[in-house]
């Protein structure tokens, strides 16, 4: 059996694989590390014998056994190469059903309509993108002073205040350019569009909350001379003694409590530590965030003229074949 280059070669590995191309197994249905009992499913995963299993739940409920046995590179290689068929298989089909649906009918009116109004937008788009952005720019440079002045952490409030000031003066700088009232232009804006706006601004606020909090407590925690370190939701604490950064999957409650920033400083502990932005814990965690932001970029400016993950129908797939 031969294997490609970079091709998993554990179950570990093909789960990695599968995050880091943001294929979601809820999407795909397929399925790594777990063995599932609903239709539509493929899997595969080590049961308590030990043994590799490779599977495929039918529409119906049938299961069939692609492999088992105590090969895990080569369970994974079945599971892998199931996968890139069905890529295929989803871009064919989504291809095939984006020639069928067609194009709209051509109309000149309102093109030559479509096309006026977009060069009026672009003449006072300027004016809008600079009011939205030195308000933005403004307001943080203010909730910045306004927590180092007052010697407190403002948390959320980094995030909100600049994002609510920005969605206003956006609202305020379109009603003003089309000569109405704010009230009014807010009226005029449609069902539709208002939902999607409120939607995205969650969805933004969210995220960049989440970001934020998890931000501001990354870093160096001492207690009691015990000298940790906080990268995402993962803990690493440092040995005095091999004088290395090890994997510490419990902490001191302190640490987890409303009291942590009492501990994140590095004053308290007495002796030589090596730095934590030298290991390879430090660059696996780092890693991981550049993945996840360019997988938000790569969603956010999808063309969806081409096929990509977020296009997955899992009704595409022959849920009826053996495999």
């Amino acid at each position: 059996m031969s294997y490609g280059l970079d091709e998993p070669r554990t179950i570990e590995e093909l789960r990695a694989w599968f995050k880091e191309n943001g294929y979601e197994p809820a999407k795909t249905r397929f399925f790594v590390g777990v063995d599932v009992r609903a239709p539509k499913a493929f899997g595969v995963y080590r049961d308590e014998l030990g043994e590799f299993i490779v599977y495929k739940n039918k529409a119906d409920g049938t299961r069939v056994i692609r492999y088992q046995g105590d090969d895990e590179a080569f369970a994974v290689h079945e599971l892998y190469d199931r996968f890139q068929q069905e890529i295929l298989n989803q871009q064919t089909r989504w291809n095939a059903d984006n020639m069928q649906s067609g194009a709209p009918a051509f109309d000149a009116f309102d093109y030559y309509e479509r096309e006026r109004q977009r060069k009026e937008r672009g003449k006072k788009l300027p004016v809008i993108i600079a009011l939205v952005f030195l308000s933005f720019i403004i307001t943080l440079k203010f909730v910045t002073r306004m927590q180092t002045e007052l010697h407190k952490d403002f948390g959320l409030t980094k995030v909100l205040a600049p994002f609510f000031v920005m969605m206003f003066v956006m609202i305020f700088s379109n009603a003003w350019l089309n000569g109405m009232n704010v009230l009014d232009y807010f009226r005029s804006i449609p069902k539709k569009t208002k939902k999607t706006l409120i939607t995205v601004s969650a969805i933004y606020l969210a995220i960049f909350g989440l970001i934020s909090i998890n931000v501001q407590q990354n870093g160096y925690y001492s207690i009691n001379n015990d000298l940790y370190y906080r990268a995402g939701t993962d803990w690493y604490h440092y040995d005095d003694y091999a004088h290395d950064w090890k994997h510490s999957y419990s902490v001191p409650s302190q640490l987890t409590s409303s009291s942590w920033r009492d501990y994140n400083n590095t004053e308290s502990h007495q002796g030589y530590y090596d730095s934590f932005e030298y290991t390879s814990y430090y660059e696996d965690w780092k890693g991981d965030q550049r993945n996840y932001s360019e997988g938000r970029d790569y969603n956010s400016s999808h063309d969806h003229d081409s096929w990509s993950s977020n296009d997955w129908n899992s009704g595409y797939t022959d849920w009826n074949s053996d495999w």
